[in-house]
């Protein structure tokens, strides 16, 4: 009889952990506000190369306040949001003020959600019946913890183990910031002012200032985040990501190379500027002869000595380098994403592309 209770009772608790699950097994996008006012989004996170451990949970859970210690402990050993992967918690029911009580109280570092912040609307989104309940989102979208069940038993180190076994891996809480890319191209047709795309990371757990923008005195620039001109400083928080578009004013037949030195709390960094205009060149005299554009599969380049030649994406990143020893170079495009792209001669001529897959 008493084997048949315990047998019976094993029964119920896997019942019960089985139903701690999403009925997901791929990643969809959600945005949410935490109960401190931040916003974030299920895409962005994963996106720059991060993924996502979802605690679902509300106030009044025993199970839930059981575990809690051990999730923030975890949060810690894997680096505190800073690195591999982003832990955030989620509750259907829970304002903000008890959203922030139960931080408090349970000495949660990393973003906690409730209603008030879309919180059941995310419950509902990945199906979710029953707290606790702890998922895994890989970069990818896929889902490879569903549920406490694939936790079991639970202890700090059963998360952490469960991390590594995704590839992910444990960091002390401190981070980095970096600045990307290394080289900004601009190009300017006289209908088309690209700007360049600098990426301000900061994987601290500070807030970090950007004290300054300057650059070589042979032009002015200045640069922009979100619409807001940003030239004299601005502050990117502990775990953010800035796009800051670098704009240049030059005279508009003029192409040249150039540094732009960006000075932050966390130290200075260089990058190298590009900046190409075809403003008011004739055409018929062109040196650089491209076609097909738009292109699909290849496009074929045509000049006298071509030599190196770098493609470029939109950002400004290097993407591919051809060495020409003739007249003629045909790029092979098939495995770049649409977009808009600009190749470079060692001469120093840039023409821009776009790639239109059919």
């Amino acid at each position: 009889m008493k084997k048949i209770s315990i047998i019976i009772l094993s029964l119920f608790f896997a019942v019960g952990l089985k139903a701690q699950q999403t009925t997901l097994t791929e990643a969809v996008d959600f945005t949410v506000t935490d109960c401190h006012g931040q916003t974030y989004n299920l895409f962005e996170i994963l996106d720059r190369g991060q993924a996502v451990f979802i605690d679902f949970f509300f106030y009044t859970c025993g199970q839930c306040q059981t575990i809690s210690p051990y999730i923030t402990g975890s949060y810690t050993q894997m680096g505190c949001n800073m690195h591999d992967v982003f832990y955030i918690e989620i509750s259907y029911i829970d304002s903000d003020a008890t959203c922030q009580q139960w931080a408090n109280q349970y000495g949660v570092e990393f973003p906690t959600v409730g209603r008030d912040g879309g919180g059941n609307e995310v419950f509902e989104l990945y199906g979710i019946q029953a707290c606790p309940t702890l998922v895994l989102i890989m970069p990818d979208r896929s889902i490879p913890i569903q549920g406490l069940l694939d936790l079991y038993p639970f202890s700090v180190q059963d998360v952490v183990n469960a991390m590594q076994q995704n590839g992910l891996q444990p960091h002390d809480c401190t981070g980095t910031l970096t600045v990307n890319p290394q080289t900004l191209l601009i190009y300017n047709d006289g209908e088309t002012y690209q700007p360049g795309q600098l990426t301000i990371s900061n994987m601290t757990a500070d807030d970090v200032t950007v004290n300054a923008f300057t650059a070589d005195p042979i032009f002015a620039m200045h640069c922009m985040h979100e619409g807001q001109d940003v030239t004299e400083g601005m502050t990117v928080a502990a775990g953010q990501t800035a796009i800051v578009e670098v704009y240049v004013d030059v005279p508009v037949k003029e192409s040249f190379e150039g540094k732009l030195y960006v000075s932050t709390s966390m130290g200075d960094f260089e990058v190298n500027i590009i900046y190409e205009s075809t403003v008011g060149l004739d055409e018929c005299n062109a040196t650089l002869v491209m076609f097909p554009n738009p292109a699909n599969d290849c496009v074929t380049l045509r000049g006298e000595n071509l030599g190196v030649v770098s493609v470029y994406n939109a950002l400004g990143q290097k993407v591919d380098t051809f060495i020409s020893e003739g007249s003629e170079l045909i790029i092979p495009t098939g495995k770049y994403q649409e977009g808009i792209y600009f190749v470079r001669t060692s001469s120093g001529i840039t023409q821009r592309f776009v790639i239109a897959h059919e």
